[in-house]
């Protein structure tokens, strides 16, 4: 199938688009939301910051009580910056410029690629009919 071929199908398949109420107010307010794909650490910054987390909270645990981790949890938050933040960001923005550099690669190739054409014939070969 042709690539506008395949486009028609999904956008066929494709469910109806879900309205929330959070979205009509921020798009009342002129403002868009853009929408990450769900668990996409990839794509995700904030999986950055809760590797950072989790990673402070247990290299200060001494005794995994409750309160201990509960506390170490509060400061590990406290500590994630503006600076860190901004270093997330960054990163997931080069991620996803990989990923498109990849998909234009692809893209290319596929493009690229001399049609596979197959004849088939109702003829039997020598070597089937014996």
């Amino acid at each position: 199938m042709l690539k506008q071929e395949l486009i028609v199908i999904v956008r066929s398949l494709k469910p109806a688009k879900k309205s929330y109420v959070i979205d009509n107010l921020v798009t009342n307010a002129g403002h868009t939301i853009l929408r990450l794909p769900p668990y996409h650490c990839v794509l995700n910054p904030i999986e950055l910051a809760w590797v950072m987390v989790k990673e402070y909270v247990k290299r200060e645990t001494n005794n995994y009580t409750i309160d201990d981790v509960q506390r170490l949890l509060n400061e590990a938050i406290n500590r994630v910056t503006t600076e860190n933040w901004m270093n997330f960001i960054k990163h997931t923005i080069e991620e996803e410029n990989k990923l498109w550099q990849v998909d234009d690669i692809m893209e290319e190739l596929i493009e690229n690629l001399e049609p596979c054409v197959l004849t088939i014939t109702g003829d039997k070969s020598d070597d089937e009919s014996e």
